[in-house]
């Protein structure tokens, strides 16, 4: 096992991996197998491999790969020409998000009473969205957030995890369209909702022409 990815996961990674760097790089494939995964970006975005999510508009949930020089997303042509198939593709995308989600190291934000108000994870990898697909993150979060979780993936590299009871979200919805606006690397307003049965957008952050920053949720 390496990084957290079985051993026969990363002989598939292998066999699907190398011959995209070789055609990226022209040279031969001589580097270990890369990671591929799932990076969740926004609608704005050019993505050809995408796979659905319950209730989103405005985020996407595309498959990646990771290379030399960062993270690519797959295209029609590289997608068909690997022979890639989602139901195939999805597992392996999985066991890097639960790798990911096993080594987060988040900040959680606590009022005058001790009482967490909601977590930050920060983290470089380009993987760090695909957290969410984890029944992982859901564990490690459900002692100090709640059963139900609200989850924003602002950016790439930034996650705020609020629980899903008390009102916590609403009283930082402007600073958090604020941080949206200013990232690097953004993906969406929408808000999902994490429990045991998985993730699901429930709502969004809006951002009205006139008067303050709004907070929908609908569930």
């Amino acid at each position: 096992m390496a990084n957290g990815i079985p051993t026969s996961r990363l002989l598939a990674l292998a066999l699907i991996a190398s011959p995209i760097f070789a055609q990226e790089t022209d040279k031969p494939a001589e580097a270990p197998a890369r990671r591929i995964g799932i990076i969740f970006g926004g609608a704005f975005e050019a993505l050809d491999i995408t796979g659905p999510i319950e209730g989103a508009k405005s985020t996407k949930m595309a498959a990646q790969y990771e290379w030399s020089f960062g993270v690519r997303p797959f295209t029609k042509k590289t997608w068909e020409e690997r022979g890639l198939q989602w139901e195939t593709f999805f597992p392996i995308a999985r066991e890097v998000a639960d790798a990911v989600a096993t080594k987060l190291e988040p900040r959680l934000v606590r009022d005058h009473r001790g009482i967490v108000l909601y977590a930050i994870i920060a983290d470089e990898d380009p993987f760090l969205t695909s957290a969410i697909l984890s029944p992982k993150l859901h564990e490690r979060f459900k002692e100090s957030l709640g059963d139900r979780i609200h989850v924003l993936l602002l950016e790439r590299n930034r996650i705020y995890l609020f629980p899903a009871t008390g009102g916590t979200l609403e009283e930082f919805g402007p600073s958090l369209v604020e941080q949206y606006r200013q990232a690097q690397f953004p993906v969406s307003l929408e808000i999902f909702l994490l429990d045991r049965d998985g993730f699901r957008v429930v709502g969004e952050l809006e951002r009205p022409s006139a008067g303050p920053e709004e907070l929908e949720v609908s569930e």
